[in-house]
C-alpha cells in the first residue's frame, strides 16, 4: 500500500513500534503500582499489652520448689525461718514461735483465693501447736513482728488474712505476675507473666 506521496507503508515497522510502546506503557503502569504508598487500611496493626504476655500454669510440686527457693534466698543468714508449703487442701506456714517463754512449732492452714486484680489472698482456717490452744491471731501477731516477711506480703492478723500483693512484686521488676487461677483440688496453678511495654 503506498500514501499520498507515492511511498510505501511498512507496516510491520509500526506494528513493531506500537509493540514496543504498549510494553513500555505496561511496565510503567506496573512500577507505580508496585511503588506506591500501602494504604493505611492494609498495615501491619500494632502488638497489643496481650501480645507480650504468656500464660504459665504449675503444679504443687513446682510451686513449692518455687516457693522453696525463693525463702532459702530471702533468709539467707536469719536465724527465724519458716516455710510455705501447698498441699492438697491447704497452703501451710510453717515456723517457730514463742509462748510463754517456750519455743514451739506451728502450723497454719490457709485457703488461697484469687483477687480480680491479680493478687492473692491467703484466709486461715486452722492452726496446729502440739497441745496448746493459741489463738491464730496471736501466732500471725507473732509472725508479723518478729519474722522477716517480704514487703510485698502483708499479714492482717485481725482479719486472720495474708495479702501476697504480685501487683507490688512486680512493681521494680523487668516482668510482671499475675494470678489467673488457683485450683486446689486440681492442683493448678496459672500466673500470667506480662513483659512491660516500653513507650518511650
Amino acid at each position: 500500500m503506498k500514501n499520498s506521496e507515492g511511498k510505501k507503508i511498512n507496516w510491520w515497522k509500526w506494528a513493531f513500534f506500537c509493540l514496543v510502546a504498549l510494553i513500555v506503557i505496561s511496565c510503567g503502569v506496573v512500577l507505580n503500582k508496585v511503588t506506591a504508598p500501602t494504604p493505611a487500611t492494609t498495615m501491619s496493626k500494632a502488638v497489643k499489652p496481650s501480645d507480650s504476655s504468656v500464660t504459665v500454669e504449675l503444679n504443687k510440686k513446682q510451686v513449692n520448689a518455687l516457693a522453696a527457693n525463693y525463702l532459702n534466698q530471702f533468709l539467707k543468714g536469719q536465724k527465724i525461718r519458716y516455710d510455705f508449703i501447698v498441699g492438697d487442701q491447704y497452703a501451710t506456714l510453717t515456723g517457730n514461735t514463742k509462748f510463754l517463754g517456750a519455743k514451739v512449732r506451728f502450723a497454719i492452714n490457709f485457703i488461697p483465693e484469687r483477687l480480680n486484680n491479680g493478687n492473692v489472698l491467703l484466709r486461715a482456717k486452722g492452726l496446729s501447736v502440739g497441745r496448746l490452744n493459741i489463738p491464730i491471731k496471736f501466732v500471725m501477731g507473732y509472725i508479723a513482728k518478729n519474722y522477716n516477711i517480704p514487703k510485698w506480703v502483708t499479714i492482717n492478723p485481725q482479719k486472720k488474712t495474708v495479702l501476697l500483693d504480685l501487683n507490688r512484686y512486680s512493681k521494680h521488676r523487668s516482668l510482671k505476675y499475675s494470678a489467673q487461677e488457683i485450683n486446689m483440688q486440681e492442683g493448678q496453678f496459672k500466673f500470667l507473666i506480662t513483659v512491660p511495654i516500653n513507650n518511650e
